[in-house]
């Protein structure tokens, strides 16, 4: 049995070849179920929301949030679920609850984790303050949220290039 070589199967076929290709599949998860559930009751408090605020879908969010953690190094890529569990199941012991942070109303989930953020511990302070900061990388990022905040990037740069050579042009002789 004999078959024709197809750019498909030709072992030099260039990457620009024509060839139908399945959708690509959705990279594994990270983060474990539980792991998500946390993060995804913190962006619900967290992000900003009312007065015109445009909103970002929460699972967008927990994906962003899964994505980044597989790209952190190895040491907070296996530390994070735990300070995520810290956050959870602190709220027992912290908050003081019956239930755990992601079982928590909202209004209860924002004190307890304002409770977070003014902590006189630094470990807590600086746990919440990084899963904060990447809800809120996501939530700013949103192509809605920029256009709401008149922020383009093009512009930005371009003020910064123009600062940037009223400032040092003199040193580039």
């Amino acid at each position: 049995m004999t078959t024709s070589a197809t750019p498909e199967t030709t072992p030099d076929a260039t990457p620009d070849a024509t060839i139908d290709r399945a959708p690509a599949a959705p990279r594994p998860r990270t983060l474990g179920r539980w792991s998500r559930r946390v993060v995804r009751a913190l962006a619900e408090v967290v992000k900003p929301f009312g007065d015109g605020a445009p909103t970002v879908d929460t699972e967008e969010i927990v994906e962003f949030v899964d994505d980044y953690v597989r790209h952190m190094p190895r040491l907070l890529r296996v530390l994070f679920p735990v300070g995520l569990m810290m956050l959870e199941l602190g709220a027992f012991v912290l908050g003081p609850s019956l239930v755990p942070f992601s079982a928590m109303s909202a209004a209860r989930r924002l004190r307890y984790v304002q409770s977070w953020v003014d902590a006189g511990w630094r470990l807590r302070r600086d746990l919440i303050k990084a899963v904060k900061g990447l809800v809120l990388i996501k939530y700013y990022s949103d192509p809605r949220v920029t256009a709401y905040l008149g922020y383009t990037v093009e512009e930005h740069v371009a003020l910064v290039k123009a600062e940037r050579l009223s400032r040092h042009g003199h040193e580039l002789h």
